[in-house]
């Protein structure tokens, strides 16, 4: 049974590259780092009432926004200028680690991009590579049948046979190491796309009958 391998189809879309487990991690950790910020942001807004009976300022509000008290007097408005001191601190060290997570993302995905475009020309390379080998396979069977023929006529020794064989084993190696190069660009490429164009290589196979 010929081993059938499955063909690269067109227009794959690079929407495939989302299932890649390095993006999906980068995402993620993207995805938290900007719930932190919204997390941070929000030590900004205590949960209080803005407002007391009949619609007056809370005694709440009323803390959080005094001012410091005097020189040398400490009061709630100073540990509330502290703490928002210190909120804004968490606050710049979340947005900090979403911009070092945002350029992650931004970095994995050209990576995946650029491993695509390696594994294509991979392929490309083999594939040409093999179409020489077979044309080249084709003319040493034939150089092999004619020094048979030669030698079975009389009209040269077997070292000419020997000779010819010889060559047509070398370049079968050569075909069979070329194959396997083949079949390990395919499977890079499947991995590097984040898999899924089997799926589509299957169904437009499908289709067509």
């Amino acid at each position: 049974m010929k081993l059938v391998l499955p063909a690269v189809p067109a227009g794959v879309p690079s929407e495939l590259l989302a299932r890649r487990p390095d993006i999906r991690q980068a995402e993620q950790l993207l995805i938290a780092a900007n719930a932190r910020i919204g997390v941070a942001k929000s030590l900004y807004f205590p949960t209080i009432s803005l407002t007391g009976s009949f619609g007056t300022v809370s005694t709440a509000l009323s803390i959080c926004s005094r001012r410091v008290p005097g020189p040398g007097i400490s009061g709630p408005g100073e540990r509330a200028a502290f703490h928002r001191g210190r909120i804004g601190g968490e606050v710049a060290a979340t947005e900090a680690a979403q911009k070092q997570a945002l350029f992650s993302y931004q970095q994995t995905i050209q990576n995946a991009f650029r491993e695509v475009d390696d594994a294509l020309l991979d392929r490309a390379k083999s594939t040409q590579r093999l179409e020489a080998l077979a044309r080249q396979l084709k003319a040493l069977r034939n150089y092999v049948r004619l020094a048979r023929y030669r030698y079975d006529e009389g009209y040269t020794s077997y070292l000419e046979v020997l000779d010819a064989e010889r060559s047509l084993f070398n370049v079968e190696l050569t075909h069979t190491t070329t194959q396997n190069t083949m079949f390990r660009s395919l499977i890079n490429i499947y991995k590097t796309m984040g898999g899924g164009w089997v799926d589509q290589a299957e169904q437009g196979v499908t289709a067509s009958r």
